[in-house]
């Protein structure tokens, strides 16, 4: 076969390419001259800044000299010219010598001075090196008097003409006037004046005139010279420095027609050049596409003839994309098709159907139940039924120290555990997560086994909380609800199930809760509570000690009565609100009042578990308490809290080690005990002492060969489950597993 459309196509568009190169050479190069006017202008900044340091520098080691010359000491034996100030009329002939000398040294320090001269104010006499004259016949008069003017000014002046005698030569200079104040109040001006012939030699030694120049501008855009004498117009500048010293202006660049505004002239050639043959270009592909387009389009038509859609439009909708978006419409059919199918099987509708009958939301007839559960996989009839929830215990905890996408993982193997389970206890089970934090699974059985279904689930929650505990670093409350054997009643399960699991504010986290636990106990009456509350507020203000008893009282008062939360958090928020009202203002400080109730508040807004809220409020109140003992007056807790310490170091051990044990020891209110130590050591007295009882427990575990329940009972603990908990706690292991690791 022939290649000739290929090597057609090839060299219709090979001049395209040559072009294109061409556009990149010339952008090249566009950019090789913005480089070099970038490297230019750092280069004439950094001669600028060295011109500046070259001109300044004479300058302000003049301005020291004349500060120098103004602190000398007055009753040094060394001449002074500055005595001349506190004279009077014309000065001594030796006076004058010696005057004369002084500035013909400070002539020879500093070449580029051209002349110094003092003027007193008193009398208005003027001594130069040359000269003593009144100042009506100094010929510089007219520059001091502008000096007073304006209260002498301290800066530099800009350029200006100077002569010291009438029949002189002008000079240019600039000057530089420093006040001076004699002992007595009077005051005289010294006044130095700098060749400004001097600065520009400086100048000329850093900067190559043939095709650059610097001008020097002070105040009012005054120049202070120029090393070229061209016109500005025909001038570029580049660099331009402000001085802080003088104020003067320091302005650099190229002279134009020098070789290097010829090149950035030149590169606007390069853009224009550019610009041409981007547009050649673009009208070459234009043409190309033109020419090569209309085999193309006869062979589209072709296609377009056999296309099975090719008579559905008209023949001014047809057009070449015809074929294209026939078979587009081919597939968007196939995908609809697909789609509708998908619907069926996905497990967006699988968990839809799950989610929909356990809230109750639609009604499924128990031969479409069955027949949703057989498309999912599982068998279709049971006979009896029991809705639990898995709920992760304190969830906003937990996703503050953990990522979604661990949160994710989570989940995956809470339902893996859950799954492997259910197949354990010979179970079979529907699971999905409701939301976040808490998965839902509808469990059954078949007749055969309907009286194993509560015992076994029970297992399995059992099993569920010790996998748990053991392998993730969180816990869960499961509730399980009532058994059914229809699938209308599932919605009943699963509202007792979610009841169950929110009683955990009452039972507490870490459980199984069933629906049979949740029915409310005493009548609730509202009045007697308040009553309770009111009287615990007093106890507590008037520092009574059976306050902690009334506390615990209430708070148990709310776990018989198995309050929901709404009412538990109305009772608490009246407790604070009650409390605050009773110790504000008199006693404790404002700050400490707001500070420890806003505290309260949040401890009340986010609890989970009536544990957790008693815990914090009970930390709160005995820090309340020991500001209130510290106000009556009450001391030497120093030395008291001292003394427990070692007492609890030599007893720690004993199991009867606890607050009140303490308050029996040392004679104090049990009240006092936990605010007094973690007021003088930072610390909770039941952290210090679990502390104290698992450091000796990590010792005998090494070094005796006991069991763990006999460990455990040695530093203090009868009941080998608390042990096992707290030293799991405190070092992240039971204490078996860590003998193990220890001894190998």
């Amino acid at each position: 076969m022939s290649k000739t459309w290929y090597y057609r196509l090839l060299f219709s568009y090979m001049p395209v390419f040559f072009l294109m190169i061409s556009f990149l050479f010339f952008i090249f190069f566009q950019m090789l001259t913005e480089r070099a006017q970038q490297d230019t202008a750092h280069i004439y900044a950094s001669v600028n800044n060295q011109i500046v340091q070259s001109v300044e520098q004479p300058l302000q080691s003049i301005d020291h000299m004349m500060v120098t010359i103004q602190t000398r000491n007055s009753n040094s034996s060394e001449f002074n010219m500055l005595d001349y100030f506190d004279q009077e009329g014309p000065p001594s002939v030796f006076f004058t010598f010696q005057m004369t000398k002084e500035f013909n040294n400070m002539r020879q320090l500093y070449q580029s001075i051209h002349s110094i001269y003092l003027v007193r104010e008193r009398d208005g006499y003027v001594l130069s090196s040359n000269t003593v004259s009144p100042m009506e016949q100094f010929s510089d008069r007219a520059f001091v008097e502008e000096l007073q003017q304006d209260n002498y000014s301290y800066h530099w002046t800009n350029e200006r003409r100077f002569k010291e005698f009438q029949a002189s030569r002008e000079e240019p200079v600039v000057s530089l006037a420093r006040k001076y104040l004699t002992s007595r109040g009077e005051s005289g001006l010294m006044i130095i004046n700098v060749r400004t012939s001097s600065l520009e030699g400086l100048v000329s030694q850093k900067m190559d005139q043939t095709t650059s120049y610097v001008t020097i501008t002070g105040k009012d855009h005054e120049p202070i010279f120029a090393t070229e004498k061209g016109e500005a117009a025909s001038r570029r500048a580049i660099s331009t420095v402000v001085s802080d010293y003088t104020g003067w202006t320091y302005e650099s660049g190229l002279e134009k027609g020098s070789g290097f505004t010829i090149l950035q002239t030149f590169s606007n050639v390069w853009i224009m050049l550019a610009v041409i043959v981007a547009i050649l270009g673009l009208l070459s592909i234009v043409y190309m596409t033109h020419r090569n387009y209309r085999p193309l389009r006869a062979l589209i038509s072709k296609l377009d003839k056999i296309s099975q859609a090719s008579g559905e439009q008209s023949e001014a909708e047809r057009n070449e994309f015809h074929y294209i978006e026939s078979t587009v419409d081919s597939l968007v059919q196939r995908f609809n098709l697909f789609k509708s199918q998908s619907d069926l099987n996905s497990g967006y509708r699988k968990k839809s159907i799950f989610l929909e009958v356990m809230s109750g939301s639609r009604s499924l007839a128990a031969a479409e139940w069955d027949t949703e559960m057989e498309r999912h996989g599982f068998a279709g009839s049971f006979s009896k039924a029991v809705v639990i929830v898995i709920s992760v215990d304190k969830y906003s905890d937990v996703l503050s120290r953990y990522r979604e996408q661990d949160m994710i993982l989570f989940r995956f193997i809470i339902q893996n555990m859950y799954m492997e389970l259910v197949q354990k206890y010979s179970l079979s089970s529907w699971s999905e997560w409701m939301n976040d934090k808490e998965m839902c699974g509808f469990v059954y059985v078949q007749e055969e086994h309907a009286e194993l279904l509560m015992d076994n689930l029970l297992k399995l929650s059992e099993s569920a909380h010790q996998w748990i505990r053991s392998n993730l670093p969180f816990t869960v409350t499961i509730g399980i609800g009532q058994m059914t054997d229809s699938v209308a009643q599932l919605k009943t399960s699963y509202k007792k199930a979610m009841e169950a699991v929110n009683f955990r504010l009452v039972f507490g986290n870490n459980r199984t809760i069933g629906y049979w636990e949740t029915e409310t106990g005493a009548t609730f009456e509202l009045y007697n509570q308040l009553e309770q509350i009111r009287s615990l507020i007093y106890a507590f203000r008037l520092m009574e000690p059976e306050w902690r008893l009334k506390y615990g009282s209430l708070f148990e008062q709310f776990r018989q009565n198995k309050l929901k939360r709404e009412d538990m958090v109305n009772l608490l928020n009246y407790f604070v609100f009650y409390l605050f009202e009773h110790v504000q203002g008199t006693i404790l400080n404002d700050e400490m009042i707001d500070t420890n109730k806003a505290i309260m508040k949040d401890v009340i807004d986010q609890f989970e578990t009536l544990e957790d809220v008693q815990e914090e409020i009970l930390g709160v109140m005995e820090k309340l308490e020991y500001a209130l003992e510290q106000k009556t007056g009450k001391g030497g807790v120093a030395e008291i809290a001292v003394k427990m310490k070692q007492y609890i170091d030599e007893n720690v051990s004993n199991p009867d080690l606890s607050l009140i044990h303490l308050s029996q020891q040392f004679d104090i209110p049990s009240k006092n005990v936990s605010s007094l130590f973690k007021e003088q050591f930072d610390i909770k007295f039941i952290d210090f002492l679990i502390h104290r009882r698992v450091e000796l427990a990590k010792q005998l575990l090494q070094e005796k060969d006991l069991s763990v329940q006999e460990i455990g009972r040695a530093v203090g603990y009868l009941n080998p489950v608390s042990f096992n908990r707290v030293f799991k706690r405190v070092v992240g292991m039971p204490p078996g597993d860590y003998r193990k690791e220890k001894l190998g």
